[in-house]
């Protein structure tokens, strides 16, 4: 997906044949849906399960995981699931949220018999992190950047504090996006790290912090990796009389 010639221009119109006008809101959510589906539809859009690239990049990112075990993690952006499989030996129970329906259906069908991975349909700004929650590991994959474009800065601000507030006490994101000085607006470095430093601004603490640089189609990336924790809240013990 790319962000080249995007527009903020959504307005509220009416569905052919309907007479309730959409929303703003309602409106990005049926583009992204249909755009999304129409890219999974034609196999794999970013050649994610042949790329090199992409083998490495995720294999980065579960380095800097090693030596935990999750008993709860949630992935948003899951797409079909490639990185999905790749985190199930680090976690108990996955669920794993994607717009796509077409996404999750080719997930579901490439991770048969992986029963501790629960794939959702489910738009991000939309779900309810609490409502399943806690969650000891959150992990946020090339995904936060067409949040970024899609939805006012607000909205997004909005959903890192609902995140926080549905981490595990001394739980972690992972927040990973690609950079990159190219034609695509979205991958702007300064906007990635504007990103990264909101989780900051809501209440976690960078616990790790890493620069992957590879090319991809003769394009140089760099990828933004930054492992945040919640800190445990401090115990009073009260005054000893």
């Amino acid at each position: 997906m790319s962000g080249c010639g995007a527009t903020r221009s959504f307005k509220n119109h009416k569905e052919e044949g309907g007479e309730n006008p959409m929303t703003e809101r309602e409106l990005v959510d049926k583009k992204i849906r249909t755009f999304m589906d129409n890219l999974w539809e034609r196999g794999d859009p970013w050649d994610i399960e042949s790329s090199a690239y992409e083998r490495d990049r995720c294999a980065q990112l579960l380095k800097m995981l090693a030596g935990r075990r999750y008993a709860r993690m949630l992935e948003i952006g899951c797409g079909a699931g490639y990185l999905t499989r790749l985190l199930v030996p680090h976690a108990d129970q996955i669920v794993a949220l994607d717009i796509s329906q077409t996404g999750i259906e080719r997930a579901r069908a490439l991770s048969t018999g992986q029963t501790d991975v629960d794939f959702r349909v489910a738009n991000i700004m939309d779900y309810k992190p609490q409502a399943d929650g806690p969650w000891d590991l959150i992990v946020f994959s090339d995904t936060m950047c067409y949040l970024g474009w899609l939805y006012p800065f607000f909205d997004v601000a909005y959903l890192a504090v609902q995140l926080f507030d549905a981490t595990h006490s001394g739980g972690r994101l992972m927040l990973s996006n690609s950079m990159g000085e190219n034609d695509d607006w979205l991958l702007r470095p300064w906007l990635i790290r504007t990103y990264r430093d909101l989780f900051v601004n809501v209440g976690y603490t960078i616990e790790a912090e890493e620069v992957y640089k590879a090319a991809k189609k003769s394009v140089d990336f760099e990828v933004l990796m930054t492992l945040y924790r919640k800190l445990p809240e401090e115990k009073s013990t009260g005054d000893v009389s």
